[in-house]
């Protein structure tokens, strides 16, 4: 069975510009839906733009056009894949994700995209390429960096291991599959994160996502005819896939064509709606008193103190003991710290070695849930700050 791609190139309107104008930032959900796909065994097709649709269901962000602003991250991934149908867990280590594979599960591969990451005579897209040689000759130094990129890779009896680049064209025939590597070299891609010290280990960079119309490794199908494959510029042997094991007996399964269009969910309010919503009955004259008493009285505390030291400290003293801010803090801090762990914690991420996208995540959460108590402190009907409602 061979790998089909989801080509981001396809994915959004902004994708399919020209030149300069063109703005790939879906690579993750790309992939998403080539894994999924792959890991149902084609019992369900995604395309790119299907991925993106389930990116924003899950994580509530919105991929605006124009702007490169819908990249992604691992636990962002295992959202997107979950609403697609399928579950997606962290590779406990290199063994574990190559075992999964050849029992017919998909994997996400994290990546840093460059010719100097990349191992050597790896063929790249059209695109990439294009994109290296631009840069070669615009800015060497951009070019050394390379950048974050997803793909997607999977296992079967008859290609052996093949790796999905999003950035592949889905309407080319020579693009339309996933690339043939061995799986010396897919280690090497996974271990580009690392290379770039972004990761401590290669399988750190994969996720094993599954899907439950397919429970075993996929059966050997009848060979395909294939173009025979470009040359690479590196003069590098083409990969042999490994000998087949014993044949599993033959399913068929027929790919679904159709476009599958999730039913619109209801608006989900969001926090900026709940705070509005609760300012909604607060009497803010009688709040301004308050708070213009509370400012007069820590004043005047102050000004019975010596010293500037003494005197701000004397003016704090005076709100925390009349007011109640310092219990919102301290509840603010409560609950941020308590999400931000159980979030981590949930989704498998390692609190000792978490990464930029991983924490980006957290933090995310943490700082949503921590602002309730700024709805909780302004709610009329809630006196535990001392936010009292309308007489």
């Amino acid at each position: 069975m061979k790998y089909a791609v989801a080509s981001q190139l396809y994915a959004d309107a902004e994708s399919q510009l020209k030149g300069a104008k063109q703005i790939l930032d879906d690579c993750t959900w790309a992939s998403c839906a080539a894994a999924v796909s792959w890991a149902s065994g084609y019992a369900v097709t995604y395309t790119a733009a299907q991925g993106v649709a389930a990116f924003e269901r899950s994580t509530g962000r919105v991929d605006r056009q124009g702007v490169s602003d819908a990249g992604g991250s691992l636990p962002e991934a295992v959202k997107t894949i979950a609403a697609l149908g399928g579950r997606a867990r962290y590779a406990k280590s290199w063994a574990d994700a190559v075992e999964a594979a050849k029992q017919g599960a998909a994997l996400m591969v994290w990546v840093q995209a460059g010719p100097q990451f990349y191992p050597a005579g790896l063929k790249v897209s059209a695109w990439h390429d294009r994109w290296a040689k631009w840069w070669g000759k615009t800015d060497p130094a951009h070019l050394r960096k390379g950048y974050g990129h997803m793909t997607s890779a999977g296992w079967c009896e008859d290609h052996g291991w093949q790796w999905a680049c999003p950035t592949r064209d889905e309407k080319t025939a020579a693009e339309k599959y996933a690339v043939p590597v061995t799986e010396d070299q897919l280690r090497a891609i996974a271990n580009s994160k690392v290379k770039a010290g972004k990761l401590k280990a290669d399988f750190k960079a994969l996720l094993i996502v599954t899907h439950p119309a397919r429970k075993a490794a996929p059966a050997p199908v009848a060979p395909v005819a294939t173009p025979a494959p470009q040359p690479i510029n590196t003069g590098g042997r083409v990969a042999v896939a490994e000998q087949p094991k014993a044949a599993m007996p033959k399913r068929e399964v027929q790919p679904l064509t159709a476009s599958i269009t999730p039913a619109p969910k209801p608006a989900t309010p969001t926090v900026a709606d709940q705070v509005g919503k609760a300012l909604e009955g607060v009497n803010w004259e009688q709040v301004s008193g308050r708070a213009l008493t509370a400012a007069t009285g820590a004043a005047a505390a102050a000004s019975k103190a010596k010293g500037a030291p003494a005197k701000m400290m004397a003016f704090i003293r005076y709100i925390k003991d009349n007011t109640g801010i310092d219990e919102a803090l301290i509840e603010f801090v409560r609950t941020f710290v308590t999400v931000s762990i159980s979030v981590a914690l949930g989704l498998g991420i390692p609190l000792l070695d978490i990464n930029g996208g991983d924490f980006r995540t957290v933090l995310s959460a943490g700082l949503a849930s921590g602002l309730q108590v700024l709805v909780k402190y302004l709610d009329p009907k809630n006196s535990a700050f001392g936010i009292k409602e309308k007489p």
